[in-house]
């Protein structure tokens, strides 16, 4: 089965893109966990450390996500939702502070640049 850029097959899920990047998750760990130091959460460890590959868009990791729960629902393991949502609340908490960070000043910009800025916004949250 693919998502977007990843492949999911018996042993796991592989990154497909054609960059020449490499990501993998075997079918044996992909449920395992971690703590995660400025959350105290346990979280899906493949999730967390795909959310720190810069590489990565957020397409890709909305895809893996997909992914994700579908490789799980192959396995014999039990998948766990309440670990899956606070992983990918970490997720777009983590993208969110990026996303603010790659914001422009507005003080920076031109009066049509500003506009600019602001119907990107706006299309942003009609899309959401």
């Amino acid at each position: 089965m693919k998502f977007g850029n990843w492949d999911v097959t018996e042993e796991g899920i592989d990154w497909a893109g054609k960059d020449l990047q490499r990501f993998s998750l075997k079918m044996g760990s992909l449920l395992e966990t971690i703590e995660v130091e400025d959350s105290d959460e346990t979280m899906y460890k493949w999730i967390v450390i795909a959310t720190q590959e810069d590489w990565l868009t957020v397409d890709d990791l909305y895809d893996l996500n997909f992914a994700f729960v579908y490789a799980a629902a192959q396995t014999d393991v039990d998948f766990n939702y309440d670990i899956f949502d606070k992983s990918v609340a970490y997720q777009f908490e983590i993208l969110e502070e990026e996303d603010d960070c790659d914001e422009p000043s507005l003080d920076d910009l031109s009066d049509e640049e500003i506009t600019a800025e602001q119907q990107r916004k706006d299309a942003s949250s009609e899309r959401d």
